[in-house]
């Protein structure tokens, strides 16, 4: 049969698109940005923390004989019971590191204090080569609660 001069439908062809050449393109971007980048490495403490969920009492022959570290929120430093001004930690430390080398430390922080004044405590402690540094916490008495809704009573 003839078309009478018009031309076939283009329906029945199958239309394709090649991205071969842009998935080329994209994996050497990202190659050319994992070369390129610059990465920073994030300092770390390296603590040892116990193996448990709950926190354990501090096994010591003599309490008195622990190194006791405080940061209030204010931003004293307390040392043994002393305040010590921030510039002149790290030489007390290593003083009472030298005369006592195997002094543990235990830090202790107020609840309002900026995570970044702890992490320069305990900082200055690993500086010091003190062998130990244990985070103090307040024991909370076990209160038990009665059923909800009657607040406790």
């Amino acid at each position: 049969m003839s078309t009478l001069g018009f031309r076939e439908s283009r329906k029945n062809k199958d239309v394709t698109l090649n991205v071969t050449s842009l998935i080329d393109v994209l994996f050497l971007l990202i190659i050319f940005f994992m070369l390129t980048g610059t990465f920073k490495r994030v300092g770390e403490l390296k603590l040892e923390l116990p193996s448990s969920s709950t926190s354990e009492l501090m096994k010591s022959d003599d309490p008195k004989s622990d190194l006791e570290l405080v940061a209030t929120v204010d931003g004293r430093i307390v040392v043994d019971g002393a305040v010590v001004a921030p510039e002149e930690l790290d030489a007390k430390l290593s003083e009472i590191r030298s005369a006592e080398p195997e002094r543990r430390v235990v830090l202790k922080a107020e609840t309002d204090v900026v995570h970044g004044r702890v992490v320069a405590l305990l900082d200055a402690v690993r500086k010091a080569g003190f062998p130990g540094v244990s985070i103090g916490t307040e024991v909370q008495p076990f209160a038990p609660s009665g059923p909800k809704g009657d607040g406790g009573q």
